[in-house]
């Protein structure tokens, strides 16, 4: 195998200090070392010393590329909308912002920003402000240091999670996703949609209600954040964490689509890693950070005068290291089985560079055939009388009194209906009975409406005689 980057994630989880590193490669990365260190913070720092030397030594990994997470509860996220013209300045202007919530020197803040809109079409650009105590991060770096471990990117800990999520899942970065991280002491859940992170909340605890409870009134909370609009459906609701199955389990019949993290990811673990999967998902996700060139969401709290020696220093190593490989690979192309080896490497590039433009090509090729059968269905609907009069006088004699329509459509012969409903369950058959309608199917999850009290609804069904 061979190894391309390797990220190295640190997360501090309540007494503990979990340490996990990942060796990027050509199929995703491999999930190779894992450590919990116990009671850190309050053991003799020569005692924790000598364990992470052991771990790192045995391991055989280098401490350059060091991934710090920071607890959620310790982060500050808030969604800010500006006028596009201060991009050029976007960091002064957001400087400014900080200090409203920093009233004195000792409340200050290290802060970073992920983009959300860029503004294009509005006139204005929307960001997420990401804010943590200066007293915190700096805390955790002397902490760190006393343990001779150096980040070179300091976030917060559930942002390495959506990384890995949204790296390692396909097809994740064009859904809109809920991604729950369930610890044994925490519960947070994350609203990605197209990639960017829009909603992000520790669930507060200890009144009175289960842990199933607790997730899906969550999951609630985060759908009434996001704004979904007539039609909007959730893609996938993911779990992960060291009680993830056992939460599964307890709210399926409540969110029966539901999945694990691990049930997707791309990333190989050996024997001796793949049991830490759940445990260790987020210091996992901070390890990827490191390891991947291009994050999804790419944000570094750590102090910038800090940030810009260490990667001055950086560079001295990568440029040595970039020397003798030059050196060996000169060595090893005289030997006819390395120059194979260099050809298929060669041609492994060649194809992933081709990748993109006949993915692209592929792309417009689907559009013009998609195209090509909506102009069918198009004129064959316009050769045929308009029904959906009748199907909306069916559905108005039909259904329970208790059940309105918020959106209807119909596409091609396909009719969406996107309502409330005190009873839900029971809308399916009374559809099918409808002599218009065929094959009536769920679309997405059905959830409580915390406004209304009702179940939120998708359905579709195909018109009968439709072409």
């Amino acid at each position: 195998m061979i190894y391309l980057k390797t990220g190295i994630g640190i997360e501090p989880r309540g007494n503990d200090l979990l340490i996990a590193s990942l060796e990027g490669n050509f199929s995703g990365g491999t999930f190779t070392h894992f450590a919990r260190i116990a009671d850190y913070a309050t053991r003799p720092a020569d005692e924790v010393r000598r364990e992470i030397q052991r771990f790192f030594r045995e391991s055989g990994i280098g401490r350059d590329n060091i991934v710090l997470g920071i607890p959620r509860r310790e982060v500050l996220l808030r969604e800010i909308d500006l006028p596009a013209e201060v991009r050029d300045d976007l960091r002064q202007v957001l400087s400014y912002q900080v200090q409203s919530y920093a009233p004195t020197d000792e409340e200050s803040y290290y802060f970073d920003h992920l983009p959300l809109d860029d503004g294009a079409r509005a006139g204005k650009i929307t960001v997420m402000l990401v804010m943590v105590r200066k007293s915190v991060v700096d805390g955790y770096l002397r902490l760190l240091a006393g343990f001779e471990l150096h980040p070179a990117v300091v976030i917060p800990a559930s942002m390495g999670l959506a990384n890995l999520f949204l790296a390692g899942t396909k097809g994740a970065d064009h859904k809109t996703c809920l991604l729950a991280d369930c610890g044994t002491r925490s519960l947070e859940i994350l609203a990605l949609r197209g990639g960017k992170l829009v909603h992000s909340r520790e669930a507060p605890g200890g009144d009175g209600r289960s842990r199933g409870d607790l997730l899906v009134d969550e999951v609630s909370e985060a759908l009434s954040r996001m704004r979904l609009g007539p039609g909007d459906t959730i893609d996938r609701v993911v779990l992960t964490g060291e009680s993830s199955a056992a939460l599964r389990e307890e709210i399926r019949a409540r969110i029966p689509d539901s999945e694990l993290l691990e049930e997707s990811l791309r990333i190989s673990a050996p024997l001796e890693t793949r049991s830490h999967l759940r445990e260790a998902a987020a210091t996992l996700g901070l390890a990827h950070t490191g390891s991947a060139g291009s994050p999804a969401l790419r944000v570094n709290l750590l102090p910038p005068e800090i940030r810009l020696r260490r990667m001055r220093w950086a560079h001295i190593p990568a440029a040595v290291l970039g020397g003798v490989i030059l050196l060996l690979l000169a060595a090893l192309a005289l030997r006819p089985m390395v120059q194979n080896r260099v050809l298929s490497s060669a041609l492994d590039r060649e194809i992933e560079a081709l990748r993109e433009p006949v993915g692209r090509v592929q792309a417009l090729q689907r559009e013009a055939e998609e195209l090509e059968r909506k102009a069918g269905a198009m004129e064959a609907l316009l050769s045929s009388r308009n029904r959906n009069l009748e199907i909306l006088q069916q559905l108005t004699l039909g259904l329970p009194s208790d059940t309105f329509l918020t959106s209807y459509s119909n596409r091609d012969g396909t009719i969406q209906l996107v309502g409330l409903s005190g009873s839900s369950s029971e809308l399916i058959p009374l559809l099918e009975r409808s002599p218009l309608l065929r094959d009536v199917a769920q679309k997405g999850t059905i959830y409580r409406d915390t406004q209304t009290g009702r179940d939120r609804f998708t359905f579709e069904a195909k018109l009968e005689n439709a072409p």
